[in-house]
């Protein structure tokens, strides 16, 4: 870590809301994804990719994801761990089926959308992977029936916004 060249910036106050969530993710095959170019500030300008998207879309809050930064400094080791956790009410044979084959795949990337309409991109580095699946009916009125999956990124960086000046995101999906 203390071999790279780093500028720091200010990062200023905002006062606007901040609702967190996500409303939707986009699933695509890891062996499918060719490229991916980023510009000097990190964001995703270009995806090669030799296939579509599937889009997975769920109830709102509840979907979410969280980015945790592993470091060691003892090893000059860091990675980042980011889980994105949704999950689908009223549990189906073809909701089963497309989990099923997504963990079958044995790896992906997504793309997940935010409440704010920006998309981020877990996969860039490494395969990301289901690494936690329940299909559950309750008792009560109130208990899911449904489904309950975590994806798992385990990269060098945090995820990667996409710039939508570049990348069409929506025209990806088939």
């Amino acid at each position: 870590m203390s071999c790279n060249s780093v500028t720091l910036t200010n990062i200023a106050a905002r006062c606007d809301k901040s609702v967190g969530g996500i409303k939707r993710i986009l699933v695509g095959l890891r062996e499918q994804l060719v490229n991916v170019f980023t510009n000097d500030k990190g964001e995703v300008i270009n995806l090669m990719f030799n296939g579509t998207l599937k889009e997975w879309k769920f109830r709102k809050n509840t979907g979410s994801f969280t980015s945790t930064a592993n470091i060691d400094p003892t090893i000059d080791s860091a990675y980042f761990t980011t889980e994105c956790a949704i999950q689908f009410s009223r549990a189906g044979a073809q909701k089963r089926l497309d989990i099923q084959s997504v963990i079958n795949a044995g790896g992906v990337f997504i793309i997940i959308e935010d409440m704010y309409g920006e998309y981020l991109l877990l996969g860039k580095d490494r395969d990301v992977v289901i690494t936690s699946a329940t299909m559950q009916s309750g008792t009560s009125s109130t208990d899911l029936s449904g489904f309950n999956l975590t994806f798992t990124d385990t990269s060098l960086e945090l995820p990667h916004f996409i710039n939508k000046l570049y990348v069409d995101v929506n025209a990806l999906i088939g």
